[in-house]
Parts: C-alpha cells; sequence; structure tokens
C-alpha cells in the first residue's frame, strides 16, 4: 500500500452489515469483520443518509455500508495485521471491551489488549501464514451449533460460504465469498480419493453451485444448513443425520 491509497478505511466493529442498497432495511449480503479493509467505489444509485458504495479488499465484495463504523487505515510497514483464532475474545480497546469474531484482524493501530490467555497466529500485512496448527475442519468446529444467517461471517450467525471462508482464512487459505465462486479455487478431488478437509459442493436442479461444507472425514461434512451442523456425506450427496433425508445434491469436490 502506498500514500495513494486515502481511501481505505478499516472496520472498527466486531462486525459490519454489507447491504444490497443503500439502507438498514436491505438484504445483507455479507459481513465486513473488525479490521477487514474496504474502499469506496463509484455506485450508479444514490444513497441518502449514511451510506457509501464499497468493496472489500479482501475478497472483493461490493456492497454498501454505513462509514460511521470505520476509520481510516494507516497503513505502516512496521506492524502486522493478527488473526484472532478462538470463537470469540474479549479485547480491550480504551475503556470499552469489545467482542471480536473469530476471523477478525488485529493491528498495532488498534491500541487494544487481550483480556484472557488466548492463542493467536500472527501474519504479515500481505501474506497470511501457513504454518498453523488448526486444519479447516478443526476450524469449522469452532462454529457447531452456530445459527444459519445469510451473509453472516460469525458465531452469531453464519452462511455456507461464510464458514467455509473463515475456516480457511484461520488456516491461513483464502477463499472467495460466495460458493460458486470457491467452486472453481483448489484442486477437483475424485469421490474415490476423498479426505477430511476437502470442501464439497453441491447444485440445484438447474446444476448451479448452490452450497458447500468441509469433510470432517470420508462419511462426514460439517456446513451451514439451518445451523452448523455434522451430517452424513453420500456420493448422492449430504444425508442428514437425523431424518435420513437427502438434503443436498452432491457436485464435486475440491482441496486447497
Amino acid at each position: 500500500m502506498s500514500d495513494s491509497n486515502l481511501n481505505i478505511l478499516v472496520c472498527a466493529l466486531s462486525q459490519v452489515p454489507l447491504r444490497a442498497e443503500p439502507n438498514d432495511r436491505s438484504e445483507q449480503v455479507s459481513q465486513i469483520l473488525a479490521g477487514e479493509l474496504i474502499t469506496e467505489i463509484p455506485s450508479d444509485k444514490e444513497a441518502k443518509g449514511n451510506w457509501i458504495y464499497v468493496k472489500s479488499l479482501d475478497d472483493g465484495y461490493k456492497g454498501y455500508v454505513d462509514p460511521r463504523h470505520f476509520r481510516p487505515y494507516v497503513w505502516n510497514a512496521g506492524f502486522t495485521r493478527t488473526i484472532l483464532i478462538p470463537t470469540i475474545s474479549t479485547w480491550k480497546c480504551g475503556d470499552k471491551e469489545v467482542l471480536l469474531p473469530a476471523g477478525a484482524y488485529i493491528d498495532s493501530s488498534f491500541n487494544v489488549e487481550r483480556l484472557a490467555d488466548i492463542e493467536i497466529v500472527d501474519v504479515s500485512d500481505e501474506v497470511l501464514n501457513t504454518e498453523t496448527p488448526y486444519s479447516i475442519s478443526e476450524a469449522a468446529m469452532a462454529f457447531l451449533g452456530a445459527p444459519y444467517q445469510w451473509g453472516g461471517k460469525t458465531v452469531h450467525g453464519i452462511d455456507c460460504s461464510g464458514l467455509t471462508q473463515i475456516s480457511a482464512r484461520l488456516t491461513g487459505n483464502s477463499l472467495h465469498r460466495d460458493a460458486f465462486d470457491q467452486a472453481v479455487q483448489g484442486v477437483k478431488v475424485e469421490w474415490g480419493n476423498r479426505s477430511v478437509n476437502d470442501l464439497a459442493f453441491f447444485k440445484n436442479n438447474e446444476g448451479k453451485i448452490t452450497h458447500v461444507g468441509i469433510l470432517m472425514s470420508r462419511d462426514k461434512i460439517i456446513h451451514a444448513s439451518g445451523e452448523v451442523r455434522i451430517d452424513r456425506l453420500e456420493e448422492r450427496g449430504i444425508v442428514h443425520s437425523e431424518s435420513g433425508e437427502l438434503t443436498h445434491v452432491f457436485s464435486h469436490l475440491s482441496r486447497l
């Protein structure tokens, strides 16, 4: 980054909705987590009040945010950003205690301190550290039982591709935001060669990718459907562990 990037903003709250339209009632298409960076971009829609149209610098996703939840990002080559490993961590920022979700970034410009002894992974400002003790399936387990929320990326509410994206981030990997975009990442794996930590993708009747999960074993998958849960995986798709119903039709596997 350079002095020319003065329009870059950093999220100053635990998470902020990224909306399809410039109003509070609009669909949440994703979330911007603490420490994630955005930049304002032109929009063909008139934004009334406190709304700006932005692009996430973490995954390229676009939408509207309230700029009051962000502040100018001052880049300093001397500090690193830190990915939080716990599902929720309490930090002190001035006189306030702030709850931060897994996958949020903290750097030296935040002037915060940990209130508990938690494990973190330090990463450079440009390249994530891939030498982490966590696998993507282990990272996903921290979200087990979290409610499903369209556009969500935290334990308070998360969607299927948010689960895979944040779990991948915690292990030093980068994934796009939507399942159909994630489906072209990584290396395709044949069914007979499937293994724990592979991503499994599922399709609708038109063949479009609409769902994604993470293999916990060769026959179990963790995914967000109603809640983050573990179900049975067969070559035909996901079988609900309680009802025995086929809930998602299998498309293909990929490996990061």
